[in-house]
């Protein structure tokens, strides 16, 4: 640079067109000077530092990455692919076993009979004798209607009977009095045959007198009159017989019309002491009430727009429950020979389980869910059970056959379905696709994709894709007789049918 400031200013002096000022003492050539060599220096130190950069930044696009070999994306000395790595897993081994058929589905807890409570005569309410909401017996005093106009009404009702039991009295003694006086007139009609049979015979004689000569004609017609009498007597009596009998039969239809108007107001009677009865309402069942809808001072009438109070009868109670209908068969098996048995977890606790059975099972499969309907009775003795209430219900039936078992912790959901990871020989895992069958506590059954003797991944699933390898930390036999049985019996839950 030095060289270059002194060539150009040789150039200068040596060009005679070019002239050449005198030089000052106060000239500020040598500060510029200065300031283009801190300049290039500058330069230089930052083409260097960028010179440095570029080169550290080709060495390390050429260099292989950290576990790269060759650039074959293989992993370095010292570090393993996931393949390759070790997972520590539990294995049970599947067998083949009768595992129970155990359904669990929400149930609705409803009312085994639900009365409203109406009243059948109008008047005031006068005292309501229960609390809203308590549990009442059957045959427990609820309400009490004013009584007062059914008893005059009742009172009415039972003079008019006793008027007409006198009328009938009345008649009856009439008819009495006929019928003795008939037995007189028939006593009259005897003795006057009896006179006029005497008559006959003395005519017969004075006849033959008459023809002796032994008495006078006289004599003779005297005696034929009185037979002529004797007869027309008992015409006589037997007229008077013929009415005394009719009026007998008109005493007869006059106790028959006592009895009917006797028997009308008795009914009027009856009518009046039930309409009487019904101003006092008792409990047709024992249940729990519902809330108040009239209370005491209201009129009520026998035509109400709602009930006084509702009903529920809780004990026992109804459970409603649907089913898959693939199922059914099951159902109606079981049911048929009595092993179906049914409980109702309240709040889907085991401990609090109410046990029940299988009252009604509807008659046809509803084709918009493909459920079918069962109701079952349950003793609610402690009220566990709450009409309305939402319950987690457990049917259990037996098995149709055996089938192949593994625990239900080997199960993994995936985005094709259950699956199961199973054990291969050289201690690597498969990913299975399975169909699940019913289930019991913590096992499950397996329709198809795995066999009876297969080694399936319990426990370490997290860690597994296929293919990896993995290390037996313990096994664990999922056909050990004592562990299937303690498992089914202890039952802590039941997985859902739904699903499957």
């Amino acid at each position: 640079m030095k060289e270059e400031l002194d060539t150009s200013t040789s150039t200068k002096r040596e060009n005679p067109d070019f002239p050449i000022a005198p030089a000052r003492h106060d000239s500020p050539q040598p500060k510029q000077n200065k300031l283009v060599l801190f300049s290039l220096i500058a330069l230089l130190l930052v083409g260097g530092a960028y010179g440095a950069y570029s080169l550290s930044s080709s060495h390390q696009e050429n260099r292989p990455m950290a576990g790269e070999k060759n650039g074959q994306g293989s992993f370095g000395k010292g570090e393993k692919s996931a393949k390759d790595k070790i997972v520590p897993v539990v294995i049970a081994v599947s067998t083949q076993k009768a595992l129970p058929i155990e359904l669990r589905s929400i149930g609705n807890v409803t009312p085994f009979s639900v009365v409203n409570i109406t009243p059948q005569v109008s008047g005031q309410l006068l005292k309501v004798h229960f609390t809203q909401g308590e549990t009442v017996k059957k045959g427990a005093l609820l309400f009490q209607i004013d009584p007062r106009s059914y008893e005059a009404t009742l009172a009415q009702a039972e003079g008019h009977v006793a008027r007409d039991r006198a009328q009938v009295e009345a008649a009856q003694a009439n008819l009495a009095r006929d019928q003795a006086m008939i037995g007189q007139y028939q006593a009259n009609l005897r003795k006057d045959r009896a006179q006029a049979k005497y008559t006959d015979t003395q005519m017969t004689r004075y006849a033959e007198l008459v023809r002796e000569g032994a008495v006078s004609k006289e004599q003779s017609d005297q005696v034929s009159t009185s037979a002529t009498q004797a007869e027309a007597t008992i015409e006589a009596d037997l007229k008077v017989i013929e009415n005394a009998k009719a009026v007998t039969r008109g005493d007869r239809a006059a106790i028959e019309t006592a009895l009917g108007t006797l028997r009308a107001d008795q009914g009027l009677v009856d009518h009046a002491r039930l309409q009487l009865s019904w101003t006092k309402i008792y409990s047709p069942i024992t249940g729990r009430t519902g809330s108040l809808n009239v209370y005491e001072g209201n009129v009520v009438s026998n035509t109400p727009s709602q009930p006084l109070v509702t009903i529920a009868q809780v004990n026992p109670i109804y459970v409603t429950v649907t089913v898959p209908e693939q199922y059914l068969n099951d159902l109606r098996r079981s049911q048929a020979n009595g092993t179906l048995k049914l409980q109702a977890l309240v709040e889907g606790r085991k401990a609090e389980a109410v046990k029940g059975h299988v009252s009604f099972m509807e008659n046809t499969v509803n084709t918009n869910t493909g459920t079918i309907l069962l109701r079952a009775s349950f003793v609610n003795e402690g009220q566990k059970l709450f009409p309305g209430q939402f319950v987690d219900v457990l049917i259990s039936m037996p098995p149709a056959g055996q089938s192949v078992v593994v625990p239900s912790r080997a199960v993994q959901t995936t985005q094709q379905g259950n699956a199961i990871y199973v054990l291969k020989p050289d201690n690597t895992v498969q990913l299975v696709k399975v169909k699940l069958g019913q289930s019991a506590s913590d096992m499950v059954a397996i329709t198809s994709g795995i066999k009876v003797g297969e080694s399936v991944v319990v426990d370490g699933q997290l860690q597994l894709s296929p293919g990896s390898k993995v290390k037996v930390q313990k096994e664990k036999a999922a056909d050990s007789e004592s562990e299937i049985e303690t498992s089914i019996k202890s039952d802590p839950k039941v997985t859902d049918s739904v699903r499957r």
